[in-house]
């Protein structure tokens, strides 16, 4: 392997061995998550063909930026994988996430998977920022877990990641009264269709701009994690259109598999954004009761999202006023990476 800190401790070489991320690897990991996902009751939402189209995402390179481990049985016991932007907008930040399987876990693999997300995460970071001339740019790990995984935060917070953040994941219950909204005359309500996408895009980029921990996203993250994504719910992903420009959007998800898995119907809101322009208007409002609406009538019970618990626009305020219910909270980690400077 190219790098020294891959390379397990001479008791895990008589148990696992590690490689790069391979095609042939999605149906293996697929299964990992969902085997993780019932067994810490987690929310999990893509799809193996999810995994196929995120593959080419330029987020990471799977080979490089991501390896999978496997028992010498071979089968699967972890994978550990990071993600960055190559063209950074605000700072310069790798996104680390291990996932091990139950019976793997308490053999030194976490530890060995934290060691080697960081060398290659400073790496790519130290590629990234000689790449952009951005070398005085700021430079950091961050990590997200629930509040409840103990023993993920405590191995974190002793290698030096500190608590910089915290998230709600909430629900609304859509058999309860929806509250009844109007969109200003001058403004047109638009469903998704193909000839929005690229417009959408620009205005989640435009709108979130000035949100904390927001970078630009290209076409082809777009594609692979927003729109291309197998449960994206055309008939609930809306944009408020000011003649031809997009003032504020959603966009929606029906989270199949873990609906199925919970014998739930929760769609889930995964981008709501208003150009700052357009701010105040109440336009996110509109575009949660509408969608609320419309999910209701498909014959879900609950609409589900996530918000920033210090976010600076009063998201969470607007979301707790139309009826959602915080049900678990995340707990971002992050430490920072010195230049080679």
């Amino acid at each position: 392997m190219p790098f020294s800190i891959a390379t397990p401790t001479l008791q895990e070489q008589e148990k696992f061995t590690w490689r790069g991320y391979t095609r042939a690897d999605i149906p293996d990991v697929w299964k990992l998550f969902q085997t993780i996902n019932r067994v810490d009751d987690n929310d999990y939402y893509e799809t193996k063909a999810d995994l196929e189209n995120q593959y080419d995402d330029p987020l990471g390179d799977p080979l490089r930026d991501a390896r999978v481990i496997r028992a010498l049985s071979g089968r699967l016991a972890a994978f550990a994988r990071i993600l960055t932007f190559s063209k950074p907008s605000k700072e310069n930040v790798a996104y680390l996430a291990c996932d091990i399987a139950p019976e793997a876990r308490a053999q030194g693999l976490e530890q060995e998977c934290l060691e080697w997300m960081q060398e290659r995460a400073t790496e790519r970071l130290a590629e990234i920022a000689k790449a952009n001339e951005a070398e005085e740019m700021p430079r950091a790990l961050r990590v997200e877990f629930p509040d409840t995984a103990v023993e993920w935060l405590a191995l974190y917070r002793g290698r030096g990641y500190q608590h910089i953040r915290s998230a709600f994941q909430m629900q609304r219950d859509l058999r309860e009264p929806i509250p009844e909204s109007a969109l200003p005359a001058e403004f047109t309500l638009r469903t998704y269709d193909d000839d929005l996408d690229e417009s959408l895009r620009l205005a989640r980029n435009a709108a979130f701009r000035d949100h904390w921990g927001s970078q630009q996203v290209s076409r082809e993250t777009w594609r692979a994690n927003f729109t291309q994504v197998s449960d994206f719910n055309r008939d609930a992903t809306l944009a408020i259109m000011d003649g031809t420009r997009v003032a504020a959007y959603i966009i929606c998800y029906d989270n199949t598999v873990d609906n199925e898995r919970r014998g739930i119907r929760r769609g889930y809101v995964g981008n709501l954004g208003t150009r700052r322009e357009y701010r105040g208007r109440g336009f996110a409002s509109f575009l949660l009761t509408e969608t609320m609406r419309r999910f209701r009538a498909s014959g879900f019970d609950y609409l589900g999202l996530d918000v920033d618990a210090e976010n600076l626009t009063g998201a969470l305020r607007l979301y707790e006023g139309l009826g959602f219910k915080a049900y678990r909270t995340k707990v971002v980690l992050e430490k920072q990476v010195a230049s080679s400077k």
